[in-house]
């Protein structure tokens, strides 16, 4: 290939095909480079999650302003791209539950923040209400968010592919960049394809949408980056609520309070292990079904490129969520998978901008969650610098 482009996108991710098919629409000449074998299973982050339509609340503005705006915008944008593409998904609506005193106090926090995101009709319930919506959930109160869901995300990833395909975009897997250099003219991108050949390809604009191997591109063309991959993988179990319908679920997220966890380098918030339900299938309309995954826990992990082991007993599972799930038992959980978080050391937010030595390059770093749900809003937001 000796074809100059107009752009080339590395990663072919929930992101890289949601910026894929939002720039089809405006330019031509557009190549998406994907190291895995294919694209529509989405062979990392964009299948290794919960698959949960996040709202908003979880994302100051002072430390996280983009994962706020993007995941507000985000939320009503995929809802709507669903609906008009019979993407598999459904507002749920999520419970985040208090079993304390204490935990009543960060409800109250939370709903601040809603609030100050402008998330939607956001309410604290008593746990009489809980019991009504979800009657295997225990809580004193719960905080509940009716605009949170879930959505199929291999379905969304084939979508978005199956879209930008249409518009000329050209989508090159099993195809490795190894190498970029550039100025403020071009870019060159050395390319290496399944046989082993090496190509140089001239690109206008790059788009680094990279996921957990984002920051490693980056320093393809900038040795300098200053944003490295903190390794924390997530895992989960599922539980099968035909095999136990005395503790089956009615069908909405019920996450716990969120917990601090500290990691090598530094401390952070997560939502904690939470309970996510699952669709009976993938026709159109989607209906909920009776499997739900527990988690995730996450692990930091040594080595990036092995991570796959099962590191965490489902004893450490069902600990987590017996405080508001109560008669689950260790084996009513069976193994389901764990997935690489693209989260950067030090930076909580997400990172998109223009590489300081070659703004042609643009590079979006720690796209971790809120990624799938601000994955269109993203897009828009990569539309616009360009």
């Amino acid at each position: 290939m000796s074809t100059d482009i107009s752009i080339a996108i590395i990663g072919g991710g929930v992101i890289g095909c949601a910026v894929a098919n939002e720039l089809s629409t405006r330019y031509d000449n557009i190549f998406l480079f994907e190291k895995n074998i294919g694209i529509t299973q989405g062979e990392n982050q964009s299948s290794r999650n919960s698959g949960v339509i996040h709202s908003g609340i979880y994302y100051d503005q002072e430390t996280r302003p983009l994962k706020a705006k993007n995941c507000v915008q985000g939320n009503s944008l995929l809802y709507k791209f669903c609906r008009e593409h019979k993407v598999p998904a459904l507002k749920t609506g999520k419970l985040i539950v208090a079993v304390n005193k204490e935990e009543e106090e960060v409800l109250e926090f939370y709903l601040n923040r809603a609030m100050e995101n402008q998330v939607p009709d956001v309410e604290i319930i008593p746990g009489s209400k809980v019991q009504e919506l979800e009657p295997n959930v225990k809580a004193g109160s719960a905080l509940l968010i009716p605009t949170a869901g879930i959505v199929e995300p291999t379905s969304l990833v084939y979508r978005l592919h199956t879209l930008a395909s249409q518009n000329g975009v050209q989508f090159m897997t099993n195809t490795k960049v190894v190498g970029i250099q550039g100025d403020d003219k071009s870019i060159e991108l050395t390319i290496k394809y399944p046989d082993g050949n090496i190509d140089q390809i001239q690109a206008a604009t790059v788009i680094n949408t990279g996921g957990a191997d984002a920051d490693r591109v980056a320093r393809l063309l900038n040795p300098e980056s200053p944003y490295d991959l903190d390794p924390i993988k997530g895992e989960a179990y599922k539980f099968y609520g035909h095999k136990r319908p005395d503790l089956a679920l009615k069908g909405m997220n019920v996450y716990p309070t969120p917990v601090s966890v500290i990691t090598p380098h530094g401390q952070h918030f997560t939502v904690g292990v939470h309970l996510t339900p699952t669709f009976e299938d993938l026709s159109y309309p989607p209906s909920i079904g009776s499997t739900v995954t527990v988690g995730p826990r996450l692990v930091p992990v040594e080595d990036r490129d092995n991570w796959t082991d099962i590191s965490t007993p489902a004893k450490e599972f069902t600990e987590k969520v017996l405080p508001y799930f109560p008669g689950i038992k260790d084996n009513d959980l069976s193994w389901h998978q764990s997935g690489l978080q693209a989260r950067l050391k030090g930076y909580p937010d997400f990172v998109i901008e223009h590489d300081p030595s070659c703004p042609n390059m643009i590079n979006l770093l720690g796209i971790d969650s809120p990624g799938l749900t601000s994955c269109l809003a993203i897009a828009r937001s990569v539309r616009e610098t360009i």
